[in-house]
Formats: structure tokens, C-alpha cells, sequence
């Protein structure tokens, strides 16, 4: 049982982030872009006013899904959709007025309703309401701090309120309010990026703002868009920006904040999401399609701190005891 939980906590390591998702308020649609040159690839689905988006991890509890699920705020719920066609798989949950959406650790659907200032948590499988989870006043963007961060298992979710130009940290399990974590004028999207830190995007200053993952100390500007709207860091490490004057992604130096440029041009964007797709065996690490005793003696031998190799399946900069857990886990040949 505990080897299951150590497994489950690290799984997001075995997946890959695939095209790009964005939600446009002038089509009411999804609109799909190749995650390697930002190529258009068309419509992925529609919705009656869009709000925020997220795909189900393909491996949550059991489920192998990695259905797309997008809010409608003039609907009132939470639609979703086959995550390889766009087909409509029907309403999944009702919220009143929804914003922005997160699955949790636990599998769990956490979806802002902006109009009872709640964060509504729904059961991921079926949808059923499990009851309001935390009050927000104005609430934005939502993000899970991750599970394993240099070490610490953590999980703890954080929200964005408008009103209190803050963003506020709750108790992953329980919802129990932790207080402010840190000060940012109207705070919209926000994203954990590879190092850990929290950047947050500022409507007021135009900016992207980085916090300390540990303290909540303010490290400065990132980098500056005109009127942000969400973040995401992308497989590459980079982070994209949605700019909704300048109706792009725009993207930036993941370690520097330096701009690289438009990534994809989309009308009146708000929201967006990288796909996750598997990585075919992720605990293979020499490529011979099986994992055996050769993965065990190179992870022994990268034991400890490691920046950017291979053995740390869950990509925390450490070779420890969770990345030989996913190794006896995978243990055989790969599908």
C-alpha cells in the first residue's frame, strides 16, 4: 500500500506535455496548437463562454482517460470532452458561474464558483459535488502546489482573489484556510514552475511575477505581457503566457524570463492547458525496452542530488528511494 503511494505521487514524471489548448471568449471554442512550432491544428472543441480548462492526469486513479474538461460560465457547468477527439461526452458537473479548474492530487475536481466565492470540489470519476472545499472572495486561477518539490511532499492549493490583490494558500486535504502566501495587484493565472517557485500573473503591472516556493518572499518581476491572462510552463521549460491585448501565447525564457516570442495568435484568449501525453516507458532509461537490473545499478549510480538525468523519473533533483519504487513498479517489458 505505501509502495502505491509512493508510486501514484510521482506519475506526473512519466508524462510529457503535448499540444497546447486555448480557450477563445469570441468563438466560444478550444482551439488546439502543435506544441513544437505553435502551428494551428484547428478547433478542438466548443463552448458556450469558456472558462478554465484541464485535462484529467491519464493516471488517476485508475482512470486512463485524459478527457479534457472545460467550465462554461454561461451554462453553469463543467462540460467534457474526449481528450484525443474533442468529441462531447456531456455535462460532467454543475457550478454556478465557473471559472477556473484543477484536478487534485487525490484525483478529485476542484472548480472555482465565482459567484458563491467557493472552490467547489467534485469527485473525478463521476462528478458528484462533495461540497464547497474552500471560501475565496473573487477568486481566479487555482494551482496545486506539487506533491514532491526538492524533497517535500507537499499538495497544498492555491488561489488567486482579486479583491485581496493575494494569493491565498488552503490545506490540500482539508481546505483549512493557511492564509495570504503572497501579494500580487490583480492576480489572474498562476503556475509552479520547474524550480519550484510560484509566478503568478499580474493584470495590474502587466507582469509576471515570481514568488519564493518555501517563504512567499517576492523575487521580482519575471518577465512583462500586456494584460496577462493564465500561465503554463510547457515540456521545454519555457513559460506561455496568454495576452489578451495582443490576442497571443506569448512565450519566455524558462529560467531567465527573457521573451522568445509569439508562440500562436488566438482571438480574446483566456485559459490554457499543455495536453499530457505517456511517455512510452518511462523507467527504461538506457532505451531497450525493458526495465531490469541495468535501471537499478545506473539510478544506484546517480544515488542523491542530480540536476538533469535520466534516474530522476519524477524530476524533484534527487535519485532517491520514490524513483527506484517507479523502477521495480515498471519492472519487465515495456507496452
Amino acid at each position: 500500500m505505501i509502495r502505491c503511494v509512493f508510486i501514484s505521487m510521482c506519475l506526473a514524471s512519466s508524462l510529457w506535455a503535448g499540444d497546447l489548448f486555448v480557450t477563445t471568449s469570441s468563438s466560444h471554442q478550444v482551439q488546439q496548437f502543435n506544441d513544437e512550432d505553435g502551428d494551428p491544428l484547428g478547433n478542438f472543441c466548443t463552448v458556450a463562454n469558456p472558462a478554465g480548462l484541464a485535462f484529467r492526469p491519464l493516471q488517476t486513479l485508475g482512470a486512463l482517460s485524459g478527457d479534457l474538461f472545460v467550465a462554461s460560465a454561461s451554462s453553469h457547468n463543467v462540460q467534457q470532452f474526449d481528450g484525443e477527439t474533442g468529441e462531447s461526452l456531456g455535462v460532467f458537473c454543475s457550478v454556478s458561474n465557473p471559472g477556473d479548474l484543477v484536478f487534485g492530487p487525490d484525483g478529485d475536481l476542484f472548480v472555482l464558483s465565482l459567484s458563491q466565492h467557493q472552490v467547489m470540489r467534485h469527485d473525478g470519476q463521476t462528478g458528484d459535488l462533495l461540497g464547497a472545499f474552500c471560501f475565496i472572495a473573487n477568486p481566479s486561477g487555482l494551482a496545486f502546489q506539487p506533491l514532491k518539490t526538492r524533497g517535500s511532499a507537499l499538495g497544498d492549493l492555491f488561489a488567486c482573489s482579486a479583491s485581496s490583490h493575494e494569493v491565498q494558500r488552503f490545506d490540500g486535504e482539508t481546505g483549512e484556510a493557511m492564509g495570504a502566501f503572497c501579494s500580487v495587484a490583480n492576480p489572474r493565472g498562476l503556475a509552479f514552475g520547474t524550480s519550484g517557485d510560484l509566478f503568478v500573473a499580474s493584470g495590474s503591472s502587466h507582469q509576471i511575477l515570481r514568488f519564493d516556493v518555501w517563504t512567499g518572499e517576492a523575487l521580482g518581476p519575471f518577465c512583462s505581457v500586456s494584460n496577462p491572462g493564465d500561465v503554463a510552463f510547457g515540456a521545454d521549460g519555457h513559460l506561455y503566457v496568454t495576452s489578451q491585448s495582443s490576442h497571443q501565447v506569448q512565450v519566455f525564457d524558462g529560467q531567465t524570463g527573457e521573451a522568445i516570442g509569439a508562440f500562436c495568435t488566438v482571438a480574446n484568449p483566456g485559459w490554457l492547458v499543455f495536453r499530457e501525453e505517456a511517455l512510452p516507458c518511462p523507467g527504461d532509461f538506457n532505451g531497450d525496452n525493458v526495465v531490469n537490473v541495468t535501471e537499478v545499478l545506473l539510478l544506484l549510480d546517480n544515488w542523491g542530488a542530480c540536476g538533469d538525468c535520466p534516474a530522476d523519473i519524477n524530476g524533484d533533483g534527487d535519485v532517491d528511494v520514490v524513483d527506484l519504487l517507479f523502477v521495480l513498479d515498471a519492472w519487465g517489458g515495456c507496452p
